[in-house]
């Protein structure tokens, strides 16, 4: 008996490669703080610019980008990104004013970060009838153990290269290696002559820009779903969600250094929660695409919400240990269901375009809770309401998770009925 592997699960291995050679270096940001502030002698808030910077830009241009996934397909977004990665890594070694890293993260590194986000996923979308949630659990995990990677490579290599020569290594390296991974990367089946998995007809549902009819159809079906108060609250849950692990992310190491924790311990427990968040990353699609997104996504709001409260008293190593632990399940499980819920909501079509405006969501959050510590410590000379605030922002997110219609049925079943008469058929 002979097994055939669909070329959908390339597509998922191909897409898992690009994000670890290109998607990673902004969530390893806090790796070269240091090598940064020792060379140029460059300021920590000043640095962190670059970071905030980068969510912004990706976020503000997340719709735009999905409008153009919808219409150009995944591969030309790829190589935009591609492109992005390869100016803004040369820019970076080049730096010699910290204005340049503002330049080359926060513009550059963002329009790398927003295309990949966006093109991986839709990608996957159209690929997949079935095992959709295994198919985009399998990418979003990478999204878990990719960060750790590049910033064990980069705490490696620095201190043997320097930030100039790592970085002309990563833009040269890192390039060849994705420009390769996309001579094989396909945006849609029917590009490849092929139906998606699971199905026994091809669903056309990525138009090439030749084909005005099947543009009309995307942006039908996009007003469609943007009609819906369930397409805004996604966007208000994604935010919320990013808000408050955002913050986590930028204050937890200084979180646990005020209690008393030694700085290297810190680090290990912050890198075992970017770790352990791979495990939820990848089996929540799937668990989503069973039980029910909505539901899925409530419990992982929680989950990533209560831990959090618990760091006010938090004083021991081990406590920090076990946040991570627990917290890490949370925090990865949190943001994976996106793309199994608007499958559940709105059926096939024009995902770009939504998951686009949700991408914007969560970029703003994180530009947000990746600042906010900082003032509200200023202000307060305590943790405590940046605690409150980052565990707050994800309970109101279950709150509106919580109001949001069930996921058994679509939303849009008919709207088809909007399109031109001679298109409906």
């Amino acid at each position: 008996m002979s097994f055939k592997l669909h070329y959908g699960w390339i597509i998922v291995l191909l897409s898992v490669l690009l994000y670890l050679f290109g998607g990673t270096l902004n969530q390893a940001f806090g790796a070269l703080i240091n090598p940064l502030e020792q060379k140029y002698g460059w300021s920590h808030s000043a640095i962190l610019a670059a970071y905030g910077i980068s969510a912004v830009a990706g976020a503000l241009l997340s719709p735009y980008v999905g409008m153009l996934n919808d219409r150009y397909g995944g591969k030309f977004l790829i190589f935009i990104s591609i492109v992005s990665f390869l100016i803004g890594a040369i820019i970076t070694a080049l730096a010699t004013d910290v204005w340049h890293i503002w330049v080359s993260f926060g513009i550059f590194m963002g329009i790398t970060h927003a295309c990949l986000n966006i093109s991986l996923i839709t990608t996957i979308s159209y690929w997949f009838d079935k095992q959709l949630g295994v198919a985009v659990g399998i990418v979003q995990a990478a999204q878990g153990f990719g960060p750790g990677i590049t910033t064990l490579f980069l705490t490696s290599v620095l201190p043997i290269l320097g930030v100039q020569n790592t970085f002309w290594f990563i833009s040269i390296g890192g390039s060849i290696a994705m420009f390769f991974i996309l001579i094989f990367y396909r945006s849609t089946p029917q590009s490849y002559g092929m139906t998606p998995y699971g199905s026994s007809e091809a669903f056309n549902e990525q138009p090439s820009k030749n084909e005005p009819l099947e543009k009309l159809r995307q942006q039908v079906h996009a007003k469609a779903v943007q009609g819906t108060s369930e397409f805004w609250k996604l966007v208000v849950v994604h935010h919320l969600g990013c808000v408050s692990h955002a913050v986590m992310m930028m204050q937890f190491i200084p979180i646990a250094v005020t209690a008393g924790v030694s700085y290297s311990t810190a680090g290990i427990a912050a890198s075992m929660f970017f770790s352990i968040s791979s495990i939820t990353r990848f089996i929540t699609p799937a668990i989503a695409e069973r039980l029910g997104a909505k539901n899925t996504m409530f419990v992982m709001f929680l989950w990533q919400a209560i831990p959090i409260f618990f760091l006010i008293w938090s004083d021991a190593s081990w406590h920090f240990y076990l946040f991570s632990v627990i917290w890490g399940l949370g925090y990865g499980g949190e943001g994976s269901a996106f793309a199994v819920i608007n499958r559940q909501y709105y059926g096939r079509g024009s995902f770009g375009r939504s998951y686009g405006w949700q991408i914007m969501g969560a970029g703003l959050g994180m530009a947000v809770g990746g600042y906010i510590g900082g003032p509200l410590y200023d202000l307060t000379g305590s943790h405590t309401l940046t605690i409150c605030f980052s565990g707050g922002a994800s309970l109101l997110g279950a709150l509106i998770i919580f109001s949001m219609s069930s996921t058994k049925e679509i939303l849009i079943p008919n709207w088809e009925a909007n399109l031109p008469k001679k298109l409906e058929t």
